[in-house]
């Protein structure tokens, strides 16, 4: 068995490209798909000019070529369709670049993962959208199995508006600890007070909306398989346990003051982290600041440094 040769991010993508395109890497995508294709003015040209020779050869009409057949615009629009594909998959590799690190890789990206990639990115015609996918494959290039075949076919099927929903939602999210996918918390309930119930006093709730993040984004989320389906509650936590929040390059730590608290949140499936971190999205400094004064009736929060 060869020894598979060390490179950087920016190696292993000029070979995947010369591979895959047969060429080596531009540093923009080729647009000479014009000079290729018929044009309909061509074909008209063409019909004009076979007409004025036949003419003068005595030939019928009959035999005449048609101006614009079926055929014809069905080839002409297959090979837009085909040089279009090329583009976009040629532009996605490009942007790839810049996200390349000179880190050097040892390990091969697996062939049927970007055979795949390729077939879902040639359809993908937005900058924003061709940015993100340029980003998975400069981070699958230097750590191979970090997006599966599934977490790809959601993104497949993403809009832009989708895109701007999963960055609003992480800008909204932590963690708990770093292997488990981010949470959005948004809610607690008390338990066990029937005094604290009778005042209305035994749940408070955040609106998530106000912070950009509307009910129909999250239903939108959910559908993609992005989010959970279902409102998440923590175990039923009493007085004195500490929580530690993982904010990006923001702790937030605090202390029960009650018991029987309940923690209610919307949670990331792992597909939703894996996209998530490509985003690196910071926290809004108001939702941090709405979030510890809805807590502050059950949480003791330490000051932030």
């Amino acid at each position: 068995m060869s020894k598979i040769q060390p490179m950087s991010g920016q190696q292993r993508l000029r070979q995947l490209a010369k591979r895959q395109l047969g060429q080596e890497l531009a540093s923009r995508p080729r647009q000479d798909h014009q000079d290729n294709t018929i044009s309909i003015q061509q074909v008209r040209q063409a019909s004009a000019v076979h007409q004025q020779l036949s003419s003068r050869a005595g030939v019928g009409a009959d035999l005449d070529v048609p101006e614009d057949t079926l055929s014809t615009r069905a080839e002409r629009r297959r090979q837009m369709t085909v040089e279009r594909q090329q583009y976009n998959l040629e532009k996605v590799m490009v942007l790839a670049q810049e996200y390349c690190t000179d880190q050097a890789v040892s390990q091969e990206l697996d062939p049927d993962w970007f055979y795949h990639f390729c077939e879902l990115v040639q359809n993908i015609s937005a900058l924003s959208m061709q940015k993100l996918w340029a980003r998975i494959l400069a981070a699958e290039i230097s750590m191979p199995g970090s997006f599966s075949y599934k977490t790809l076919n959601i993104l497949r099927q993403m809009h832009h508006k989708d895109a701007q929903a999963l960055q609003l939602a992480s800008s909204l999210s932590c963690r708990i600890s770093a292997q488990e996918p981010s949470h959005i918390y948004f809610s607690y309930l008390q338990q066990g007070s029937f005094w604290q119930w009778i005042r209305g006093r035994h749940r408070g709730v955040l609106n998530l909306s106000q912070f950009g993040l509307t009910y129909p984004q999250i239903l939108s989320l959910t559908d993609l398989g992005l989010l959970h389906p279902a409102e998440i509650e923590s175990g039923v936590m009493n007085k004195g346990q500490a929580l530690q929040w993982m904010f990006p390059q923001m702790p937030l730590q605090g202390r029960l003051k009650a018991n029987g608290i309940v923690l209610q949140y919307y949670k990331f499936t792992n597909n939703g982290a894996e996209l998530m971190s490509l985003l690196n999205s910071p926290v809004q400094p108001l939702f941090l600041q709405a979030l510890q004064t809805l807590f502050g009736s059950v949480i003791e929060f330490q000051p932030m440094a």
